[in-house]
């Protein structure tokens, strides 16, 4: 089964949500997709599977 977890950080957090998620995860996790809002601020969308 594929979990998708969304996370909101500014770009100075965005190393740190990466790492926390591949510390976490590790080789379960599938795909991580970032994209920016209007706002300066990213959503980071991690997939991964159990």
């Amino acid at each position: 089964m594929e979990i998708t977890l969304k996370r909101k950080a500014f770009l100075e957090e965005l190393p740190k949500v990466v790492e926390e998620l591949i510390g976490e995860y590790g080789i379960e996790l599938k795909r991580i997709e970032i994209e920016e809002d209007k706002k300066g601020c990213y959503t980071v969308r991690a997939t991964y599977e159990r």
